[in-house]
């Protein structure tokens, strides 16, 4: 019996009618082993996911870090319908706008006012457009490795960046993370002193993988301060998930702006900009027929009330080093530990399959490794990501054990096809990079 026929048939009808066959880059049929790996989804339950040929699995990937609650909390869906009865939009602000952003106010330490949009790519631009009126300044600095959306203020950093025009590259800067002194050479570049300093904003993920060296993110602040630049925290994957405030919760750092979106309301479209009142007075310009869409608002209320309740955060971080640690074990116990590993923060893990490269010695990701070990894990039951796994809440002991199984087979199978050069057992396509994502 194919395992995937009807994923099959599906992607054949999706390449006709939808670019690139997925609404977002990350979920592209190429970032998988297409051919031997499910397409489609059906439906989700808790930390389980369903494809379209009724394949059923723990989901690791957890809708790209949307759901940190697990699919469909019967908890949160019965406000969320409950909502839907009473409207969505209106053609006056919902109250529920007030109600939500006070809330966050009092649970994020830069948030002294609040705009809702409807994704992290809007929260990013607002935050952008609100910098730039706030300093009537132009140039932003960023994490060139890093991801913000993909809008054009942003992939103009990128080496390649189709359908971006080349004046943009003069307003975005790249800077390397984890380097003050990269920083503080962009800023210098674009400075005749202090006061006529050209920068607008830094905006950076307080972290991703790579954990911050000590006083980095603080150097940040001190330099923004310095020259009269905006910081700005993309907090769209920290939030909800390092702690319940991101990144400035976690390291201790305030930002001026910072954006929010993914967990907020587990699973319903939302974003956020969020910052210190003196700047956040100039976001009034940021505008959305669906902004503060009632539904959403509702959702992110009752999100809220969970993680006041439940140790969210906690089991996050808890199921994650439960994987970090049976994956590192596994592939010790095979004497593979230099090979394969999986690293970055517990409650943001990601696997790695790289090799030494002939020349120099530098190491290099090994995307076939990586794609036999996506196909084998899902064939027994679980579904990884190349670009790094999003825990959720939801993560029962029943389905850490299918996990187990599912590394173990995953790792053996790339072991025993590195030791006898013999990559015969990978049936699906060596999965592709997303050159306009993170590096």
């Amino acid at each position: 019996m194919d395992r995937y026929e009807k994923s099959r048939a599906y992607l054949g009808r999706a390449r006709k009618v939808i670019p690139g066959a997925a609404q977002t880059l990350s979920k592209m049929p190429a970032r998988f082993p297409q051919g031997a790996f499910p397409v489609a989804a059906s439906y989700g339950e808790g930390a389980r996911l369903f494809d379209i040929d009724g394949n059923v699995y723990v989901d690791w990937i957890g809708a790209l870090g949307a759901i940190p609650l697990g699919y469909c909390p019967s908890y949160l869906y019965a406000e969320v319908l409950s909502r839907y009865d009473l409207g969505s939009s209106f053609s006056l602000p919902h109250r529920l706008e007030v109600d939500l952003a006070e809330r966050l106010r009092s649970k994020i330490p830069c948030a002294e006012m609040v705009r809702f949009v409807n994704s992290g790519s809007e929260a990013t631009e607002a935050a952008i457009r609100t910098a730039r009126i706030a300093t009537g300044r132009d140039i932003i600095l960023t994490v060139k490795d890093g991801y913000h959306s993909w809008h054009s203020w942003f992939q103009a950093v990128k080496n390649w960046h189709p359908g971006v025009p080349r004046e943009y590259t003069e307003l975005v800067k790249g800077f390397t993370y984890n380097d003050l002194a990269s920083l503080n050479q962009r800023f210098n570049e674009n400075s005749y002193s202090n006061e006529s300093c050209q920068v607008a904003a830094v905006i950076l993920e307080p972290c991703l993988f790579e954990k911050p060296k000590d006083g980095f993110l603080q150097g940040v602040r001190d330099l923004c301060t310095q020259f009269g630049a905006l910081l700005i925290f993309d907090e769209m994957v920290t939030g909800y998930r390092w702690a319940l405030a991101g990144g400035q919760e976690y390291f201790g750092v305030t930002p001026d702006l910072a954006t929010f979106g993914k967990g907020m309301s587990n699973g319903l479209p939302i974003g956020m900009l969020c910052g210190k009142r003196e700047y956040m007075q100039h976001a009034e310009l940021i505008s959305g027929t669906f902004g503060g869409n009632a539904v959403s608002l509702a959702a992110a209320n009752a999100v809220l009330d969970v993680y006041e309740s439940e140790p969210v955060i906690e089991t996050m971080w808890k199921r994650g080093q439960e994987l970090q640690d049976y994956f590192n074990s596994t592939a010790f116990k095979l004497c593979f530990e230099k090979f394969a590993v999986c690293d970055g923060y517990p409650c943001k893990p990601r696997f790695r399959f790289m090799h030494k490269c002939e020349r120099g010695g530098e190491i290099l990701v090994n995307n076939q490794a990586m794609s036999l070990f996506l196909q084998v894990s899902a064939e027994h039951g679980a579904l990884f990501h190349p670009g790094g796994m999003n825990v959720c809440y939801a993560l029962t002991d029943l389905d850490m054990e299918v996990t187990h199984k599912a590394v173990r087979k995953g790792i053996e199978s790339v072991s025993s096809a590195i030791q006898n050069n013999d990559w015969s057992a990978l049936k699906g396509d060596i999965i592709k990079p997303v050159v306009t994502i993170r590096k």
